[in-house]
């Protein structure tokens, strides 16, 4: 075994650089995050807690074909409000999920946001608006603080993502589409500060 020489040394500075160098390079679409909760509020109105929320979506290419060609791709947020334990996992006090179906109507040349929680559709001209109107919330009412025991510390947490709960059967099985639909939002934090 030959020790080691000047020339392995400079195979492994070259190998060192250039992972330095693919690491600098902007990482692709598709690989990036899909959805980056912005910026999310629990503002109390009165007793009752409210929730602001802004959304940033990178929504990936196959995704966007399938709402173009008519299906209806859900999206959702979740919302939890959650009790803190000295000791142990935190209690789920509240668990909320806001559902929308996203699609195109070929036959409208619209897209159409479906809120399925109270059954009422929003029509837009382009895609851009429709997603837009799913990814600021504001005045969202969530619950009754008088609810919640006053002695105890709660944190609201946020998502946003695909609802792979609900995706239609030919999203989540045809080898037409690239099957990575589970994409969601890290959870966003805040403290629940009562009056």
């Amino acid at each position: 075994m030959r020790p080691f020489g000047a020339l392995d040394r400079r195979v492994w500075i070259a190998a060192a650089v250039m992972l330095l160098y693919l690491q600098s390079l902007p990482v692709p679409a598709q690989e990036r995050d899909a959805f980056t909760v912005n910026r999310a509020e629990f503002i109390l109105d009165e007793t009752l807690l409210r929730l602001n929320h802004e959304i940033d979506s990178q929504i990936p290419n196959y995704i966007l074909m399938a709402i173009d060609q008519g299906f209806a791709v859900p999206m959702m947020f979740e919302v939890e409000i959650r009790a803190e334990k000295a000791y142990w996992f935190d209690d789920k006090v509240v668990s909320l999920k806001q559902q929308y179906l996203l699609h195109h109507l070929p036959m409208l040349d619209s897209f159409v946001v479906f809120d399925v929680n109270s059954s009422e559709r929003h029509y837009f001209e382009n895609r851009k608006a429709a997603v837009q109107s799913i990814e600021v919330v504001y005045n969202y009412p969530m619950l009754d603080i008088d609810n919640l025991a006053p002695k105890r510390k709660y944190y609201a947490r946020l998502r946003f993502g695909i609802d792979t709960d609900v995706l239609p059967l030919p999203l989540k099985s045809s080898s037409l589409w690239d099957n990575d639909w589970d994409l969601k939002s890290d959870w966003y934090e805040r403290e629940v500060v009562r009056p």
